[in-house]
């Protein structure tokens, strides 16, 4: 064999074992998981849900709604959501965002939400919170922040709340203050 042969294998087989020790060091360090991407995105969307008799359970809007497949749950960005009472009249729900498990009987809304009655059923109801959760299903809501509820000539102020839509009852769980300012007739 001259020189030249020699060298050349010498030179493969430090190639080899350069190539594998990378391989092995790279393969060391990549994450064991890959991050999941979206299954969709839904930008400027409106979505109708129905219940199991085929009856309006909720009307959802927003500029953006993620599905994340790994957890099967969607992320909303500033959703405003309209939920029917027995009248067929709207609460109108909005926050910063919201999280619908995968299960979907629940909507997790966060930051700055702000229900509001149907305009067409008095009296005109607002509630402000930073935790809100939804069942439409149910046509309830639950929080376990403090909220504010406001009526004309009434504001609430406590911790916890139960609404049940259905029958236009909304209750404020602990620490209750309330402040009543008679209207002018």
């Amino acid at each position: 064999m001259t020189w030249r042969g020699g060298l050349t294998l010498v030179l493969l087989a430090t190639a080899v074992l350069t190539g594998w020790s990378v391989w092995r060091h790279v393969a060391r360090q990549a994450p064991t998981t890959a991050s999941p991407r979206s299954d969709f995105i839904l930008r400027d969307f409106e979505l109708v849900a129905l219940d199991s008799a085929g009856k309006e359970s909720f009307t959802l809007r927003g500029p953006r709604l993620q599905r994340d497949p790994g957890a099967k749950s969607m992320t909303l960005e500033t959703p405003v959501f309209l939920v029917p009472d027995r009248q067929g009249a709207y609460w109108e729900v909005r926050s910063r965002s919201g999280h619908v498990p995968d299960d979907g009987k629940q909507l997790r809304l966060r930051g700055n939400v702000v229900a509001t009655s149907p305009a067409a059923v008095p009296p005109p109801t607002r509630i402000d919170t930073q935790s809100l959760d939804l069942f439409p299903r149910e046509n309830r809501a639950a929080s376990t922040a403090d909220v504010r509820i406001t009526r004309p000539g009434l504001t609430m102020q406590g911790r916890g709340l139960r609404a049940e839509f259905d029958r236009q009852q909304v209750s404020l769980l602990s620490d209750v203050r309330t402040r009543y300012v008679p209207t002018p007739r």
